[in-house]
């Protein structure tokens, strides 16, 4: 018991534990629409792009800022690619690399400019035992707004997603939804920022929901077991970090590959000794 409650002693522990519910339970509710919309490459671009935000906000006001200034250009390249992709001759992922990559180059160069006293890894790779007290209220009102805006538009989301022409048949406006899905997007790596960096963040995104859509089908089965999962993952990763001195980020997002891979594998061999018993019980009634 020592073993589990000693990472959660102080109160900047306390803090990063909470900080690290949250996007256990709003990375993967996030996710489970990235990956249905095939958005995952949106998301890898997106948490590279906020380096720009962050840099000028650390520049201008402080560490206090950062994650404002980070969601600020998440929500400005959310904006930029659905005006972008309004023209059909350009492909949606073109799109996203053009501004994507232009973002990213734009934040490594306002980094270079930022005291150098600030290492590029802090934004890389999370700073979760850094999350002051704003930031995690910060957190928790992105994460609050984000769930309900889900839970909300749940059934819109399913029809906009699965079904365009129903959803305009039965008035769904699908894309003002396809513009507050990369808004969303955009939050939840904001989100994420403080936990496992701007390089790890689709690990948390994608990696749980893949690992439940391994095993269910409906999107609401999805969601509830990603959501199990990423709790899981992000409290062990929290706590394996802590007792083997190691970075929480990359911590947390080995952890989520490792659970992925093996949940894979037995998921294989569990389908393969399905389907050679149901092949040999049919060669035994012919």
């Amino acid at each position: 018991m020592h073993w589990l409650l000693d990472p959660f002693q102080s109160d900047f522990s306390q803090r990063a534990g909470i900080v690290c519910l949250m996007v256990g339970v709003l990375a993967p509710v996030v996710g489970t629409w990235v990956s249905l919309r095939r958005l995952a490459y949106m998301g890898d671009a997106m948490s590279h792009s906020l380096l720009g935000g962050v840099a000028l906000a650390f520049a201008w006001f402080g560490t206090a800022a950062v994650l404002p200034g980070a969601l600020v250009a998440g929500i400005f390249m959310a904006v930029v690619i659905h005006l972008l992709s309004q023209n059909r001759r350009i492909a949606h992922d073109s799109i996203i690399a053009v501004v994507g990559s232009g973002m990213f180059a734009f934040g490594v160069l306002a980094l270079g400019k930022v005291d150098t006293s600030v290492s590029l890894t802090h934004f890389l790779f999370g700073q979760l035992l850094t999350v002051n007290t704003l930031d995690m209220w910060i957190t928790f009102a992105l994460t609050i707004g984000s769930l309900f805006f889900v839970w909300f538009r749940f059934e819109d989301l399913k029809i906009a997603t699965f079904d365009r022409d129903h959803a305009t048949q039965v008035g769904v406006r699908a894309q003002r939804l396809d513009a507050a899905m990369l808004v969303l997007l955009a939050i939840c790596v904001v989100v994420c920022l403080s936990t496992v960096g701007t390089v790890l963040t689709v690990s948390l995104l994608i990696t749980p929901t893949a690992t439940a859509r391994l095993f269910f089908n409906r999107v609401g089965s999805i969601t509830r077991a990603a959501v199990a999962i990423g709790l899981s993952e992000v409290l062990v990763g929290f706590i394996v970090s802590y007792h083997a001195d190691l970075a929480p980020g990359p911590t947390i997002t080995l952890i989520t590959t490792v659970v992925f891979i093996i949940m894979y594998v037995t998921q294989f061999a569990t389908s393969d000794r399905a389907y050679v018993h149901h092949t040999h019980e049919h060669e035994h009634h012919k």
